[in-house]
């Protein structure tokens, strides 16, 4: 038995038109829709999606810590690598996703003829617009993407407000290759990348070459696989095994290195804003209150001091991370 007996993978239902979504009612199709459930309290215990990486499994255990608090029956279920997928296809109750990997699950399911994801118009090496070839378009905004996802008919499922974080990919250098190279933007990489080692995650290189190259004119002197235990380090980066890294805007290595964020490198990724999905299946007015104060006390510094707190030299545990910082901000009693 799936949570809460959900309907099969075949009959879930993602339409784009108005918000007629059955067991909650969304004011508008606003970037942070108000949504309330049909009861009051949540009947059942609910399971949290989330990735192996520790900075995913700790926001589950951050938003779980909540919910008990509330007195609401929570855990964090086991790591998997396609949490959305668990979610939409009842296995898991919630997950606090990235807004274009939501947009991504979400807009498979849309209607043959649905509009298309407003893009931002690119440029050229000269600056001047061009219509780019397919797959080297710049991804849409942080704002266009939220506003694509609360215009979707969840049926039984909702997004919750969006917390002010995201882990939207980045390009990241080392002060010295920023200052030797004069390497601080975008704009100033297609003369230098014939020179350039990138260092990319799996996770993020499925459209950085093809946009690297379709939009900018660069083309790296090499691109090297970062193996999945370095996602959240700049290792590649500090010993001089790369000089341009990708990496994810949460990412604390890049303060506390004093690396060099490249400007403007987030628009050549699909924007990442936390956003909670949540099937809507006996999920109270209860849950969803808790679910969206975390998300409301969540700001980028947070972000980048949970990833700190479990990948640092000191790392501690996702359980004890989370708690803490519940009680830092006052969301949780203190003992």
């Amino acid at each position: 038995m799936t949570p809460g007996g959900s309907t099969p993978k075949t009959k879930r239902r993602v339409l784009v038109a108005g918000l007629a979504c059955g067991a909650l009612l969304l004011s508008a199709c606003t970037p942070k829709p108000q949504v309330q459930a049909s009861q009051s309290a949540t009947e059942r215990e609910l399971v949290f999606a989330h990735t192996a990486d520790a900075t995913s499994t700790t926001l589950a255990n951050v938003y779980v810590g909540m919910l008990e608090a509330a007195g609401i029956d929570a855990k964090v279920g086991e790591p998997v690598a396609d949490p959305v997928a668990e979610v939409l296809d009842g296995k898991a109750d919630v997950v606090i996703a990235g807004s274009g990997d939501l947009l991504a699950a979400l807009d498979k399911e849309a209607p043959a003829g649905s509009a298309p994801v407003p893009g931002s118009a690119p440029a050229t090496g000269s600056g001047k617009p061009s219509t780019p070839a397919p797959g080297t378009a710049l991804p849409p905004s942080a704002e266009q993407t939220l506003k694509r996802l609360h215009g979707l008919d969840l049926g039984e499922y909702a997004l919750l407000d969006s917390a002010a974080a995201a882990r939207t990919g980045t390009l990241v250098v080392t002060a010295a290759t920023s200052a030797g190279k004069n390497l601080a933007t975008l704009a100033q990489l297609p003369a230098l990348c014939p020179d350039l080692d990138f260092g990319v995650p799996k996770s993020l290189s499925a459209d950085l070459l093809p946009r690297l190259e379709g939009i900018y004119s660069c083309t790296p002197h090499r691109m090297v696989p970062v193996v999945p235990q370095d996602e959240s380090t700049v290792g590649p980066l500090i010993t001089g095994q790369v000089e341009v890294l990708a990496t994810t805007s949460d990412n604390a290595g890049i303060p506390d290195n004093g690396l060099v964020v490249v400007q403007d490198a987030q628009a050549l990724f699909e924007p990442q804003t936390l956003t909670p999905l949540t099937t809507t299946r006996q999920l109270g007015q209860d849950a969803i209150d808790a679910i969206n104060k975390v998300s409301a006390a969540l700001k980028q510094e947070d972000l980048i001091a949970l990833n700190r707190a479990v990948t640092g030299r000191d790392a501690l545990g996702p359980e004890k991370v989370a708690i803490d910082w519940l009680r830092e901000k006052s969301l949780v009693a203190k003992p």
